[in-house]
């Protein structure tokens, strides 16, 4: 018990005045092991205190290597402000196509430990040069999961790696029918809906493709080009295993009529019938993407505009083209692995693709409500049916790094079928047997 004395103070018993001792006993003891670093006589503890915790890391240098272009400034502002605060003991040096090719970067002994860009760099920037490198170890030993990723950016991965992961998905292309709402108001035709098929959309075409006064409307334009490397039925470009075009089936028939009757109808003009003029001319009712990024479509010559999934095919309901994926690949000659996959997995962190996606650089991410705030930080997105830029994509097909050159060669042959008359068979024919040769050119290069 305590009591006052006649001053007001409280004195003590002896009962209390010995677990003050007790206490005070005890205090001494902390503060002596604090300042001997943790340790008391004989002893060691485990545990870092928060001042070892918060030491500094060591300053080091990562190189990068952009592959799908752009600038510093563009660097900076993507990825860079963020990955300095993130890392301030690291000193990001890029290094661009437009100052030095990564085959003249790299034959210079250039180090290099991350590379990133469009998937369909990889065979001719990295694979070539042997810079690929499979990071499972360290996905097995940071218990990285690859589950949160929209699964056919990982199913890639796994065909490229030959089962394992060259690199990470920064973000993926997005992919709309978008359509320009002031020409359908104009002419009294009903927008495009979710769930169209390639059909109705033929039939909209043709009622939206007419002369106005002195002014040629076009109904609609297709990104033929890429489309023909993310199509809906995964075909191949190219056969994997003896490297030659894969253009005459009936497959590749059914995709080719599809595309060129929208190029033959009364009054088209394949110059002027362009997903860039209806960006920026508003003379084109519909419009296609695939690669989409950047709030790039629509442009500024399309003021109020919707935008629904790409077209279906009746017989794959719901099935909408290939993911086009960009990643962040680990070199095969970085000397810093560790610090070059903590950087990659900050740019998969959910904190940073929240971020990349806001700003138009849909995230990779396997999140719907992710998805449905697609473009948050673009005003041209308020209000948009985003989630339709998110199709549930068809399964990957087999790419090789021929990819791009049998694409280029297949859409010649669109335009020789709408322009020339060239007949489909000969013209299937005609376009695998120009790849085919471009492909032994590109064969005797390497040699």
């Amino acid at each position: 018990m305590k009591r006052k004395d006649p001053i007001g103070g409280i004195v003590m018993t002896k009962k209390t005045l010995y677990g003050s001792m007790i206490a005070l006993l005890a205090f001494t003891t902390v503060v002596a092991t604090a300042c001997s670093g943790g340790q008391t006589a004989g002893t060691q503890t485990q545990p870092q205190t928060q001042q070892q915790q918060q030491k500094p890391q060591e300053p080091i240098e990562l190189h990068l290597y952009s592959l799908s272009g752009q600038n510093q400034e563009w660097f900076d502002n993507t990825y860079g402000k963020y990955l300095y605060e993130k890392f301030p003991h690291i000193k990001f040096k890029v290094n661009f196509p437009a100052q030095v090719s990564i085959t003249d970067y790299i034959g210079t002994k250039g180090p290099l430990d991350i590379a990133f860009g469009a998937y369909t760099n990889f065979h001719i920037s990295l694979l070539n040069l042997n810079l690929q490198n499979d990071i499972t170890d360290l996905i097995t030993k940071h218990k990285f999961d690859l589950n949160k990723f929209q699964p056919t950016a990982i199913e890639l991965q796994r065909q490229l790696a030959n089962g394992g992961i060259y690199g990470l998905p920064a973000f993926v292309g997005t992919s709309g029918l978008y359509y320009n709402k002031d020409l359908f108001d104009k002419f009294a035709i009903p927008y495009p809906k979710e769930g169209i098929t390639w059909d109705e959309l033929y039939e909209l075409a043709v009622k939206l493709t007419r002369k106005d006064g002195d002014v040629q409307y076009y109904g609609f334009a297709n990104d033929n080009n890429n489309y023909l490397q993310v199509n809906q039925y995964s075909l191949d470009l190219v056969d994997p295993k003896t490297h030659k075009a894969s253009f005459e089936t009936d497959g590749w028939k059914k995709i080719v009529q599809t595309l060129t009757r929208f190029m033959t109808i009364p009054g088209y003009d394949v110059a002027q019938a362009t997903v860039a003029n209806f960006n920026t001319k508003g003379t084109v009712a519909m419009a296609t993407n695939y690669t989409g990024c950047c709030g790039f479509t629509p442009g500024d010559g399309v003021k109020n505009w919707g935008v629904v999934k790409i077209p279906d095919f009746p017989d794959i309901r719901g099935v909408g083209p290939q993911s086009f994926p960009n990643y962040w690949y680990m070199s095969s000659i970085s000397k810093n692995r560790e610090a070059a996959f903590e950087v990659m997995k900050f740019i998969v962190s959910e904190e940073f693709q929240a971020s990349l996606n806001a700003r138009g650089l849909a995230t990779s991410l396997n999140d719907t409500k992710l998805q449905a705030s697609y473009g948050k930080d673009l005003p041209k997105y308020t209000g948009q049916n985003v989630t339709a830029l998110f199709p549930k994509h068809a399964k990957m097909s087999n790419i090789t790094e021929y990819q791009v050159v049998a694409s280029g060669q297949l859409n010649a042959a669109l335009t020789n079928i709408a322009t020339k008359g060239v007949d489909i068979n000969t013209a299937l024919r005609e376009a695998a047997e120009a790849t085919n040769k471009k492909i032994e050119e590109a064969k005797q290069m390497k040699k």
